[in-house]
């Protein structure tokens, strides 16, 4: 209802009012009793809608169905998301790269497995800390 929703955003209003001064002068207590009041201002406002969105349902149900069933119908002639659609291309590709790479490692074992090992000893030497050099001691 209308009345529902001007007091929720008058309640909620007071609580936001009361909870700012009382950050600013720094006084806890009335920071502290302005957030009740924005939070159920909040959750009257919110019935507000619900009861006005509801109204209009009960009101016509034939219409609202016809218009759900429309809705429905144009959800599954689009596309999920296209976000997830270049997700999944995305994943097709790399998943042709792996391929690819997989193929050139089983022709190619020990020249694998060479590039493996020498790669890991450059990284592990240049990621170590210890720099040190073989002194000749005298």
């Amino acid at each position: 209802m209308v009345s529902d929703r001007v007091a929720g955003t008058a309640q909620q209003a007071k609580g936001k009012a009361e909870a700012a001064a009382g950050r600013l002068t720094g006084d806890k207590k009335l920071w502290v009793e302005g957030r009740p009041d924005d939070v159920a201002g909040t959750f009257r406002n919110t019935a507000g809608d619900v009861i006005d969105a509801a109204r209009p349902a009960t009101d016509d149900p034939q219409s609202k169905v016809e218009h759900l069933r429309a809705e429905v119908e144009r959800l599954f002639r689009e596309p999920a998301t296209p976000r997830l659609d270049a997700a999944a291309n995305a994943a097709d590709r790399y998943a042709e790269k792996l391929d690819r790479y997989l193929d050139a490692i089983r022709q190619r074992p020990l020249t694998s497995v060479s590039v493996a090992v020498g790669t890991g000893f450059l990284i592990g030497r240049l990621k170590s800390g210890n720099r040190y050099v073989n002194r000749i001691r005298r």
